[in-house]
């Protein structure tokens, strides 16, 4: 297994190639299931939708069927229900520990001098994929590859996907995760299926809450309904609110705009310093996510009328280009100060007042 961070881990769970449940997205499941059955699979498939919603770990749930099942053994009437592999199964436990010889995993890799992930998903490892399907299959059936996340590729990377996409070897299956499929190529959306997967239902939400924490780590009352509401149907995002600052970093960040007064500079900074100091970078990480993805869910329901998370004042009789306008700046802020190191307290503190300003421009 894998020795340094992993770029497709989330935060201390279980990876999504140890588990073995599946809750929400039954559809998708049977698409691919029923394809491999009828001898007719696509040889790449584009698992889409937001994150934390369960696409790795239907990627490699379909991937160990393909790695036990030959498309003979289930084209003759003999097709399970589901892709399911128990956990004590010697497939299972091989992918699981990244050590099945017929699946290569492409994602961002750990850089070893720097000490830190890698910011794209690079050409060398994708490279990589080519020469691990020019290989011999080590059981004699298929080869699959997992592209974990393929929004990560950086230009030359995708166009090293392309060349392998054109012209793809015998037997072999791509798997590209993507959380935005609309920012690929256009010319590797039109070499693969576009499989769209949705935001969970609560009960299935709760679910995986359950069987990631347990039913005493989960909180209750009003803590659970923010939770959920948050969440937005997308357990891996709600898991990244309960680990750590999560709820925390979103109360306060929510309080500072609540009301109609200025943004005050002493509460700002605090709450800067909070996230954003030297060290703090769980609660940095968050932050980034949690504010992107709370004004990207104003902006969606803005649009549609929908409510939460746009009943919120800050929201409240802004029109949507104008969050979206701010969505952009601060999404390019935050990538900046990642690609360049910089200032995160700073990068912080314009954030909340580009906030500010789109607060004291409603009418």
């Amino acid at each position: 297994m894998d020795q340094f961070p992993e770029s497709d881990r989330l935060l201390d769970f279980p990876h999504p190639r140890e588990q073995s449940a599946f809750y929400g997205n039954a559809d998708a499941e049977q698409r691919l299931l029923q394809s491999y059955a009828r001898g007719r699979i696509h040889h790449a498939w584009i698992l889409g939708g937001p994150s934390g919603i369960g696409k790795a770990t239907l990627a490699y749930r379909f991937a160990r069927f393909v790695l036990k099942y030959p498309p003979e053994s289930v084209a003759q009437g003999n097709t399970p229900h589901d892709c399911h592999i128990a956990e004590e199964d010697p497939v299972f436990r091989r992918v699981a520990a990244l050590g099945h010889s017929d699946l290569f995993v492409a994602r961002r890799p750990y850089d070893q001098k720097a000490k830190r992930l890698k910011r794209d998903l690079d050409a060398e490892t994708i490279r990589k994929t080519s020469k691990f399907f020019t290989t011999t299959s080590g059981v004699g059936g298929w080869r699959v590859c997992i592209v974990d996340a393929a929004d990560d590729m950086n230009r030359t990377a995708a166009n090293a996907l392309l060349k392998i996409l054109e012209e793809p070897p015998d037997r072999c299956l791509f798997l590209l995760i993507s959380h935005a499929p609309m920012r690929l190529l256009e010319t590797i959306r039109s070499r693969c299926i576009r499989l769209d997967m949705h935001p969970l239902g609560q009960e299935d939400v709760m679910q995986v809450l359950r069987n990631s924490l347990g039913e005493d780590e989960l909180p209750h009352g009003s803590g659970l309904d923010d939770l959920l509401s948050l969440a937005q149907g997308r357990p891996g995002y709600a898991l990244t609110l309960l680990r750590g600052e999560g709820l925390t970093i979103f109360s306060r960040l929510s309080s500072l705009f609540t009301t109609a007064k200025p943004l005050n500079p002493r509460t700002a900074g605090e709450f800067a310093d909070f996230v954003g100091a030297r060290g703090a970078d769980e609660n940095y990480a968050t932050f980034c996510s949690i504010l992107l993805d709370w004004l990207a869910g104003g902006v969606r329901s803005t649009a549609t009328g929908s409510g939460s998370p746009g009943d919120h004042p800050l929201f409240t009789g802004r029109d949507m280009a104008g969050l979206a306008e701010v969505w952009q700046k601060i999404a390019h802020s935050i990538d900046r100060t990642n690609a360049l190191n910089l200032d995160r307290r700073q990068t912080v503190l314009q954030s909340l007042y580009l906030l500010e300003n789109t607060k004291s421009s409603r009418t």
